[in-house]
């Protein structure tokens, strides 16, 4: 079988037809197929993209990897474990995945799932296209095919270790893996990070159909409907993968509307109007049901509880003042009501407390605990979420 070598004309991460004239030309040997073929490499003037040339064409990939020339062990060495706990790590600093599914595309010999599947009793999935793969993976104890499978179910985490880098159509490979993720689910990407050119970063292979810095890779996802939960940097020169830069993210899909389109307004009022107006009259309800008498502190003197005294029912009802450990704050009026140290509010001991802060709210809980107080505590962020 020969290459097509079909002409890319458009940058495949913006769209843009702005492409540099060939900057480095390549020849590599193919030991599988026992092939030389030829490659140039490009750059998109408008994202920095940086892709082969020519396409060889999806046969040809296809049939590359079907006897693909990978090395692949059935037992992980040292080094594969060592990166196997430097990804978990980073994943599970952002997602608890314990007991969660993962499909794992481009699974080599199925190291990783199975560290998943050992530590933290994920339900493991494998894609692979090499023969050989599948039989390795296939032996590999808690190991699932995923196009085998007969219960094909929605996977939570999706896992692209060294695989986007492999991929020509990127638009729809990506739109795959949203159509099958369930709808709170991540993906969780590494590749080589082409985000400097210096020594540490990776070479040229064939395989490598696109060189990925930070920037356009995030901006992609955006393109496609994704946001970036988390990035992390690693140079680590006993990588099985790579011992040059490599870059680990983890994605979301999202409401936000993609780049460039005219919904954003829209979003952002609806956004809004669900989540402030939503709280504003969870709040009305609230105090709606409460006797005249009661006694209402508000905690802290922050913005959240100016803009409640503004667009609710809020001043309607008896409160005593509003509470925080800021210093400087103390003895202000603010509105017509006086702000007093956090201490005094075991003096006084309201009947409800109502916490107008996202940040911190344990914390003062747990101050309130301590004080001793029996008060009802309120927070805005259960009254948003409806658990009042």
């Amino acid at each position: 079988m020969e290459p097509e070598y079909i002409k890319v004309r458009h940058c495949r991460v913006c769209g843009s037809d702005n492409i540099s004239d060939s900057i480095v030309n390549k020849n590599y040997y193919l030991i599988n197929l026992n092939q030389t073929i030829h490659l140039s490499y490009v750059a998109c003037q408008e994202c920095q993209f940086i892709f082969q040339g020519e396409y060889v064409g999806d046969k040809y990939l296809e049939n590359y990897y079907k006897s693909s020339p990978m090395l692949r062990r059935k037992k992980p060495t040292k080094f594969e474990t060592d990166q196997n706990k430097r990804q978990a790590s980073f994943v599970t600093q952002h997602l608890d995945i314990h007991g969660l599914t993962v499909l794992e595309i481009g699974a080599h010999a199925g190291a990783f799932l199975m560290y998943l599947n050992k530590k933290y009793q994920c339900k493991t999935y494998f894609d692979e296209m090499s023969e050989e793969a599948i039989n390795v993976l296939s032996s590999q104890e808690g190991l699932i095919d995923y196009k085998g499978s007969a219960t094909i179910t929605k996977i939570d985490l999706v896992v692209l270790r060294h695989v986007l880098e492999h991929i020509f159509d990127l638009n729809s490979f990506i739109n795959h893996i949203k159509s099958i993720l369930k709808d709170d689910g991540c993906l969780f990407v590494e590749v080589p990070d082409w985000s400097w050119l210096d020594r540490k970063t990776d070479p040229l292979i064939f395989e490598h159909l696109n060189q990925f810095s930070t920037y356009n890779l995030i901006y992609l996802m955006k393109l496609l409907g994704w946001q970036c939960e988390a990035v992390e940097k690693s140079i680590v020169a006993n990588d099985p993968a790579t011992p040059n830069r490599v870059q680990r993210l983890l994605f979301k899909p999202t409401k936000v509307p993609v780049l460039f389109s005219n919904k954003i307004a829209s979003t952002v009022k609806d956004f809004y109007q669900e989540k402030y107006s939503k709280g504003n009259v969870a709040l009305d309800n609230f105090i709606s049901r409460l006797d005249s008498d009661t006694k209402i502190a508000l905690y802290p003197a922050s913005h959240l509880t100016f803009s409640a005294l503004s667009e609710s029912r809020l001043r309607e009802v008896n409160i005593i003042g509003m509470f925080d450990i800021d210093t400087k704050k103390h003895g202000k009026i603010v509105n017509g009501i006086r702000v007093y140290k956090a201490s005094k509010l075991k003096e006084v001991m309201p009947d409800v407390i109502l916490i107008f802060t996202m940040a911190y709210e344990q914390e003062i809980r747990d101050s309130f605990h301590e004080m001793g107080l029996t008060s009802q505590v309120v927070s805005i962020t259960q009254l948003i979420n409806g658990n009042v």
